[in-house]
């Protein structure tokens, strides 16, 4: 018996992960003072409307 390998569903996954890297990169930059209030709320925002774009993906 072999197994088939599961369905990826990549616009998902890249914009899932977008939106995590996005996050961490906030944080990160924030840890090291190098990113201003603005910049980092811009990229919170696009980060969050990633994980909403993911979310209204249909899936295969």
């Amino acid at each position: 018996m072999t197994q088939e390998p599961a369905p990826v569903n990549h616009p998902r996954l890249i914009c899932t992960a977008i939106g995590l890297a996005m996050g961490i990169a906030v944080f990160v930059l924030s840890l090291m003072h190098k990113i201003q209030p603005e910049s980092a709320i811009l990229m919170l925002s696009l980060g969050v409307s990633l994980y909403g774009a993911a979310l209204l993906l249909f899936n295969k």
